[in-house]
């Protein structure tokens, strides 16, 4: 084969791939590491919450909101910060961690992450790692000034973001309690989300802009979003990819408990990884006698902290605090 012909052959295939290579694709996240300040006393950090979410024009229901051990709105030994997963809102864990912190006598912040919760036509359109992370420290600054130490209690993608804040504030996150935690996502295709044309390969598969769901009860679409923009599923691959890694997981040394939904290999968790969680927990800085693993059969969501998604949910709330006696050490 002449040289010519070899020309005419390989440079069309060379600029294809150069085209494909030069496409859009989701920006690299630089995540700031520093917290943000917040008010010291009980009123003024809830007229800070308060003004935050004043911002915006939010869902009923879906507010961030400090949930006080008692009226003296004192600190308490320990603090819980729970931060809910993608698309979601605090609803997503309730009513365990009311419960957990109401057993515990703990004050309880109840996050709202960037972009969640906010009554629009475009949910989501706007989401990046970067704005996820920071409404991610703000709820970990909040909750230091509830309690002494700070349990996180986390569901799907919160999980991602409490395995990143507590590998990177080791002083700040005293435990983890970890509900299907997004270590990755559930789906042979996803990695393709945030290369590049991403987003366009998405968008021509769900013949659309928007990811639309209609499993969801009238009760559930209250809290969590149906309809969102495809844009946030690139971001959140990509969040997912520069956080889930094994130095990450090598740096938490904290307590840490994970729950999932798992039957057996037919039946488990449709959304995210059980295997991706299983090897997460193997891989934690944390010994060996403080991290612990538990499977729920009969969950069938992967939602399972929820009542209006698990029937079961009092086992999963059994389960945490049968962790915070055992291995916390809680009274």
């Amino acid at each position: 084969m002449t040289s010519k012909r070899i020309i005419k052959i390989t440079f069309p295939i060379l600029l294809l791939v150069g085209i494909y290579f030069l496409g859009p694709e989701p920006a690299t996240p630089v995540f700031n590491l520093t917290l943000p300040q917040v008010p010291d006393s009980a009123q003024a950090l809830e007229q800070y919450v308060a003004a935050n979410e004043a911002k915006h024009k939010l869902k009923p229901n879906n507010e961030a909101r400090i949930v006080w051990n008692d009226s003296t709105h004192k600190k308490t030994p320990y603090a819980v910060v729970y931060l809910h997963g993608f698309t979601a809102s605090q609803m997503e864990g309730s009513p365990i961690h009311e419960q957990f912190a109401k057993k515990f006598d703990c004050n309880l912040y109840l996050s709202r992450l960037a972009d969640h919760g906010i009554d629009t036509t475009d949910a989501l359109v706007n989401f990046t790692p970067d704005r996820l992370w920071e409404s991610a420290k703000q709820a970990l600054a909040i909750g230091k000034k509830l309690g002494d130490k700070v349990i996180l209690v986390s569901t799907s993608t919160g999980g991602t973001l409490a395995l990143k804040l507590a590998a990177e504030y080791p002083d700040d996150v005293h435990a983890l309690i970890n509900l299907s935690p997004n270590i990755a996502i559930n789906n042979g295709a996803a990695f393709l989300l945030n290369d590049p044309w991403g987003l366009y390969i998405v968008r021509a598969v769900k013949g659309g802009k928007y990811s639309i769901s209609e499993d969801d009860t009238e009760e559930q679409a209250k809290y969590w979003y149906t309809q969102y923009r495809l844009e946030a599923t690139t971001q959140l691959e990509e969040l997912v990819e520069s956080t889930m890694t094994e130095e990450t997981f090598k740096r938490v040394k904290q307590p840490s408990l994970t729950l999932y939904y798992y039957k057996n290999e037919e039946e488990q968790d449709p959304q995210v990884k059980v295997s991706a969680m299983l090897d997460m927990n193997a891989k934690l800085g944390t010994p060996e006698a403080l991290k612990q693993t538990v499977a729920f059969p009969d969950a069938g969501r992967h939602v399972i902290g929820s009542s209006l998604t698990n029937p079961h949910y009092e086992e999963v709330y059994k389960a945490m605090e049968k962790f915070a006696v055992e291995k916390l050490e809680l009274k």
